[in-house]
């Protein structure tokens, strides 16, 4: 089997990388307008519906009934740690280790 060239590799590489961003980008498109469309709806069923005309001669006027307002998101509170004193750090210790002179012999 022989190598491939690294210009065929580089052009399928991009090429590859061109088609799925492409895949994504229209998968992710797709899914927008259908999550704005029930955002839309919500919004319009949280509208005041006008009311009948009544036949009462005081009428008091209705407040509007809005959907209520989403809670902020609660902002990040790092724990708080308990400091921990490290432990003491041990010096290391060479053992001690009797030297033995080389032993020399004398060749005839």
């Amino acid at each position: 089997m022989t190598t491939p060239r690294p210009r065929a590799v580089v052009i399928g590489s991009l090429s590859l990388f061109v088609g799925l961003f492409a895949l994504i980008t229209f998968q992710l498109s797709a899914n927008t307008p259908s999550a704005s469309a029930g955002h839309k709806q919500a919004t319009a069923k949280a509208r005041p519906v006008p009311a009948e005309a009544k036949t009462d001669a005081i009428e008091e006027p209705e407040e509007p009934v809005y959907a209520e307002p989403e809670e902020p998101a609660a902002e990040y509170v790092e724990p708080e740690t308990e400091y921990i004193e490290p432990e003491p750090e041990v010096e290391y210790v060479e053992p001690e280790v009797e030297e033995i002179p080389p032993v020399v012999t004398s060749s005839s």
